[in-house]
């Protein structure tokens, strides 16, 4: 037997986003998809015990995204297609707009990111998993690059260009000087950031160029003296994360981008404005499947302390 609506509340606002597309002007399709999408949502809500849409945080669109990943189809064998999750993903944006727009809500809730390269969710690790590579990272290098990749958010490529000027201790600020779309940021930096950054410039870093007798702007050098790259740079992380001997760390294939897409996550979490969070992150507009808190415009970036 179909499942429909039970919560009052939960139909007054599928009947108010039915409206909220109509007057969009929306292509339907077969039948009203969007409005089906939500339906589904505010249902899985119902049975997972959540009947005021004022209780629903990123941690219940995490779920739901994970529950649309392995979710049959209704008709014929296998899951979900790509492209039905990422429909399913936009109208839930549509609904997060609305509801932003009549105030039923005062924050909007995260939407996770679909990857059509992998047909897998993008993987991201939560705050005690970033704690765990913390506690096992073995070198100042390990420190520094997991705080630049995680704690600034920074780009693979961003943290291959990054100089020794661009990180302003003194000031708390690290500085992106090209970073996608030739644009400059700055991005803030915590107490615990400037220290392990801090400690690897004049430690670690500062004894390869004596040893070699060298001059460098790279932030990241090896034992020579020069820049590192942006393979070399993943491969240390590789290393950092078997260090934690954690098997399903280590199967998840964590990235240097995954970093980054897990400080979007926490930051998320933690209330952080749209603005801050497309600022911190170098995002030239806000990404449909990216929809954060609106208010707060500055906060403290996240760490994993």
């Amino acid at each position: 037997m179909k499942k429909t609506i039970q919560t009052p509340a939960f139909q007054n606002l599928l009947n108010e986003f039915d409206s909220y597309v109509r007057v969009k002007n929306y292509k339907q399709g077969k039948g009203s998809m969007y409005q089906k999408a939500v339906s589904e949502f505010l249902i899985w809500l119902e049975d997972s015990g959540i009947t005021n849409i004022k209780s629903v945080t990123g941690k219940e669109s995490v779920n739901y995204f994970e529950y649309l990943i392995k979710r049959p189809k209704l008709r014929g064998k296998g899951t979900l297609a790509g492209k039905t999750i990422k429909f399913h993903l936009f109208a839930l944006g549509l609904f997060v707009s609305n509801l932003l727009e009549n105030r039923h809500i005062e924050n909007a809730y995260y939407i996770p990111s679909y990857s059509e390269e992998n047909g897998k969710a993008r993987n991201a690790l939560s705050v005690e998993e970033i704690r765990n590579i913390y506690q096992h990272c073995e070198s100042d290098l390990q420190r520094a690059l997991l705080s630049v990749a995680y704690g600034c958010g920074l780009r693979r490529s961003e943290i291959t260009a990054l100089n020794v000027r661009d990180v302003m201790l003194s000031k708390g600020m690290l500085i992106v000087r090209d970073g996608k779309g030739s644009k400059r940021r700055e991005v803030p930096m915590s107490d615990i950031v400037v220290e392990y950054l801090g400690k690897y410039i004049t430690e670690e870093r500062y004894e390869k160029l004596i040893s070699e007798n060298k001059v460098q702007d790279a932030f990241f050098i090896h034992d020579s003296g020069k820049r590192m790259n942006g393979e070399y740079l993943n491969n240390t992380l590789k290393k950092m994360i078997e260090q934690t001997n954690d098997y399903k760390l280590i199967q998840k294939e964590i990235t240097l981008h995954c970093l980054r897409h897990s400080i979007a996550n926490h930051l998320m979490e933690k209330n952080a404005g749209i603005d801050f969070i497309r600022g911190f992150l170098g995002h030239s507009g806000i990404n449909t499947t990216y929809i954060y808190a609106v208010r707060n415009k500055k906060r403290k970036p996240v760490t994993a302390f």
